[in-house]
């Protein structure tokens, strides 16, 4: 009932008291459609023909993706656990030719930048993405220096995170996984603890590597690449060089 009113007021024109003939029309704030996450899948919930699913794609897979209509975008709901390799489930969705926020779960608002926005439902904390216009004040007031400062800081570290070759506590989280506890009348514990112990031993490992991590990505920020490659290059050059005085 409550999507029905609200695609109704979507359409309906608004009147002029006076005259009582249509000014404009409606425009909602939230567009009357949402991904809904869950433990089994991802499912459309609302206008379904504003989204078309793409496909599932491993992470870092090439792939190609069918072409972008002007009044589109792109957002990949990116699960780790999914498979060995996690898993990017991507959607294209019309959103018209308004700028365009993700919201999940009601609260968290996610700009969409270069058509193309990347939410992590890994942790299973996020249950539904919804997308709300962003209204004229608030595009024209990102436009001061400090804003998109800050905006092109964000992509810089982002693009650093997505481009690096190891991601913090990676190795805990392949081998760690409680999703089995309940399954298999019992044995489904057998394996979860299996599968602890060296998580534990991993995450010693990772604790380490993600103190490097936060510093290549500092590096990155200022450097670019190059920057980052030095401080793993300088960290291999340093385990080497305490290995070897270690055998002296």
């Amino acid at each position: 009932m409550t999507l029905t009113v609200f695609l109704l007021l979507s359409v309906l024109p608004a009147c002029d008291p006076a005259t009582g003939q249509p000014e404009a029309g409606y425009r909602p704030l939230f567009l009357p459609v949402k991904l809904v996450i869950t433990p089994s899948g991802v499912s459309v919930s609302g206008q379904t023909s504003i989204i078309t699913p793409i496909g599932e794609f491993s992470i870092g897979a090439k792939y190609a993706l069918p072409h972008l209509g002007s009044d589109a975008v792109y957002v990949v709901l990116r699960d780790r656990k999914a498979s060995r390799l996690g898993l990017d489930r991507i959607y294209q969705v019309r959103t018209g030719v308004d700028e365009f926020e993700a919201v999940t779960n009601g609260r968290t608002a996610i700009r969409i930048r270069d058509r193309r926005i990347t939410i992590d439902v890994t942790d299973g904390t996020v249950e539904s993405v919804q997308f709300r216009r962003i209204p004229v004040s608030e595009q024209a007031s990102e436009e001061d220096a400090t804003s998109a400062w800050w905006r092109d800081a964000v992509a810089r570290w982002d693009a650093g995170y997505e481009s690096s070759w190891y991601k913090p506590f990676a190795m805990t989280r392949w081998a760690y996984d409680d999703s089995t506890i309940g399954k298999w009348y019992g044995l489904g514990f057998v394996w979860f603890l299996v599968r602890l112990a060296p998580s534990l031993v991993f995450g010693f490992f990772d604790f380490f590597l993600s103190i490097v991590f936060l510093v290549t990505q500092v590096a990155y920020w200022f450097f670019g690449p190059t920057g980052r490659n030095v401080v793993w290059g300088s960290f291999v050059l340093l385990l080497v060089a305490m290995w070897f005085v270690g055998r002296l």
